[in-house]
């Protein structure tokens, strides 16, 4: 497999867009009562591209877009409690249907860890959504610390 990551432009978009799509309708139809079904706003791609404390990481095999890493350089909340750092937040992580289980998420999240190094982040963070009961085991969670 002859897979390359590279920083997304907005030429991306349409493509971005289409995986954002697939991945929300595959969550609204296994958590109708968490997620609605609803079109990706270009607002969205565009606020990640004019941010630059964000990026989307593509994954492209032979010249298409089959995967994405949306991340977020950010700080602790400044709070007396806690100590200033950096970390990279993964908004999302998403691999065409098509190309799952090939290896495309693990590239991905490689490339994630290479970007938050450059910005001299202390560690990659995400959330899940608490209801794993409701999923079909199609997309079992990773342990993110492992490499």
């Amino acid at each position: 497999m002859n897979l390359d990551v590279r920083m997304a432009t907005p030429q991306d978009e349409g493509a971005i867009c289409r995986l954002l799509d697939e991945q929300n309708a595959h969550h609204a139809e296994l958590l109708p009562s968490f997620f609605r079904l609803t079109e990706t706003r270009s607002v969205r791609v565009s606020n990640v591209f004019e941010n630059p404390s964000a990026v989307f990481l593509v994954a492209e095999l032979q010249s298409e877009v089959v995967g994405l890493a949306e991340l977020h350089l950010t700080q602790t909340k400044d709070l007396p409690i806690l100590v200033q750092k950096s970390y990279v937040h993964i908004g999302e992580l998403i691999v065409a249907e098509a190309h799952r289980s090939c290896g495309v998420g693990h590239v991905l999240m490689d490339a994630a860890r290479d970007w938050a190094r450059e910005c001299r982040a202390t560690s990659l963070r995400t959330s899940v959504v608490p209801a794993h009961d409701a999923y079909d085991g199609s997309m079992p969670a990773r342990d993110l610390t492992r490499s």
